[in-house]
């Protein structure tokens, strides 16, 4: 087994962190901008983070979001917008999951058949 690293492929901690910064720059922005960038940091982090962080990534998506909407509240956001914004948030957010777990499964099952 190799120990060298390949260049394309994000290791969870970065791939978390690359979702995270996505949606707190998405949510600040507000609008249609913090479901994007979570789709978008789903979607970037299925397709490059290494194997291992193949869990991380698939559950990612609701976790930051809850994440980062709690923290909002904390900072002094109402809660009624924040709720709003959860809730506008949740058809992105299930359609990121399925997308986000049908990469990973394509990307185990190339893995396997080479």
């Amino acid at each position: 087994m190799s120990t060298r690293r390949n260049l394309t492929t994000l290791p969870g901690w970065l791939a978390v962190l690359l979702t995270l910064a996505l949606a707190v720059g998405g949510f600040l922005l507000g609008g249609l901008y913090f479901p994007i960038s979570v789709v978008i940091g789903g979607v970037i982090t299925a397709l490059f983070a290494e194997r291992s962080a193949f869990f991380a990534v698939a559950v990612q998506p609701p976790v930051i979001t809850a994440v980062v909407v709690a923290g909002a509240v904390l900072l002094g956001r109402p809660l009624l917008d924040a709720a709003t914004q959860l809730a506008s948030t949740f058809p992105y957010l299930a359609g990121t999951m399925v997308a986000v777990i049908v990469i990973l499964l394509v990307r185990v099952r190339s893995v396997r058949s080479a």
